[in-house]
């Protein structure tokens, strides 16, 4: 990370890098569920109307997998360490070393994020973190089909 002035300036760097770099991932669950979901509505006869019901079962699906990820397995994993960051048995701080799944890798390979230099890894949302707000996403997909394509109203 290149020197500021400011440590504030350094800490809204690092805001900016993990947000973009959870838009990614979100953006890529996004895109990959609904063209899925679309094309065996599609497929099936359902339409757009399926498509959306589709989306709408599939969003909540990944956001209950998601939570039950996030989920800490003992009480120990809530503990504060010493530094004040929520930890482990071990004392590291749960999400300092976030998993790279495969799909995290491909993602930061397409444009425009293969330009963005992820952040620092301390800082990086889990896996499960990021799949939580990608159900976000994949929700408010099936909310615009309803609201604003009128798809099913």
């Amino acid at each position: 990370m290149a020197p500021y002035s400011s440590p504030r300036l350094a800490r809204t760097r690092v805001a900016v890098l993990v947000c973009a770099d959870t838009l990614a991932y979100v953006t890529g669950v996004v895109l990959v569920s609904t063209t899925l979901v679309t094309a065996v509505s599609l497929a099936v006869g359902g339409g757009f109307e399926g498509a959306k019901i589709g989306l709408f079962l599939l969003g909540f699906a990944i956001m209950a997998y998601a939570t039950i990820r996030l989920w800490p397995s003992s009480p120990e994993e809530l503990e504060r360490t010493q530094s004040g960051t929520v930890g482990t048995e071990a004392g590291r701080a749960i999400g300092a070393e976030p998993d790279q799944t495969r799909f995290q890798c491909f993602v930061r390979k397409l444009p425009p994020f293969r330009w963005i230099t992820p952040p620092p890894p301390r800082y990086i949302i889990s896996p499960s973190g990021k799949l939580f707000w990608s159900s976000v996403g994949v929700l408010l997909v099936s909310f615009l089909l309803e609201t604003v394509l009128g798809v099913g109203a």
